[in-house]
Order: structure tokens, then sequence, then C-alpha cells
């Protein structure tokens, strides 16, 4: 008799049966991003000799920052248009 009140006490303490509910997560994927190739320009310091003078490397490196702010500004946009 002691035996069947113990079983009937532990079933009592037992846990009802969980309850399973579907649920809908929305989850962002990433999709490819397809861009035109930037072609990079012809820079002007790799034209310059190695016997040009100081004046002809100065001009050169100016015109290149130029060229690498240009070419940088299309790279951005190009990466921007994939957001």
């Amino acid at each position: 008799m002691k035996r069947v009140l113990v079983f009937l006490a532990l079933a009592a303490c037992a846990p009802a049966v969980p309850v399973f509910k579907p649920v809908t997560v929305e989850v962002p994927v990433v999709s490819p991003c397809h861009t035109a190739t930037v072609t990079p320009p012809d820079f002007a310091l790799s034209h310059v000799a190695k016997t040009d003078d100081v004046y002809a490397k100065t001009r050169a490196a100016l015109v290149e920052l130029d060229q690498r702010k240009a070419y940088e500004a299309e790279m951005a946009a190009e990466i921007k248009g994939c957001e």
C-alpha cells in the first residue's frame, strides 16, 4: 500500500506534457551582389623614369593622388550599390 502511495505521489509531481507550437522566424538572407568591374586607371607615377627630375616626379605624384581619389570614389559607389 505504501508503494502505491509513493508512486502516486511521484506521478503527481511529474511535469505536464510540453506543448510544441510552430514559430515563424524571419531571418535576413545574404544575396550576392553583381556589379560592374571597376578598372584601375593607368597611374601617372608608373610612367615616371628614374632619371626624371624632382619636379616631374612631384607633378606625377599630384596627378596620381587625383587619379586614386577618383578610383576610390568609383569603387565606393559600386559597393554602396550593393547595400
